[in-house]
């Protein structure tokens, strides 16, 4: 029989983990996953699933954008 804390899993709602950022929800991915919190790890790849990937903030996606080159003098 395997005992665990009351309200670990519990304090973590699917509103609170969306609340989070994509690398914040990775990590609380990988730690309930090592602490076999399936209900968590669950959660968590239902908010993961639910987010657009391989965007940049301004809306590129990765590798997309040019570098600009500096004025020449």
């Amino acid at each position: 029989m395997r005992l665990v804390r009351p309200g670990r899993s519990a304090a973590w709602t699917r509103d609170r983990i969306e609340a989070l950022s994509t690398v914040e929800v990775r990590q609380l991915r990988d730690n309930a996953q090592r602490l076999s919190e399936a209900e968590i790890v669950g959660l968590c790849e239902e908010v993961l699933k639910a987010r657009p990937r391989g965007l940049k903030a301004g809306g590129l996606k990765a590798g997309t954008a040019k570098a600009k080159r500096p004025a020449a003098a």
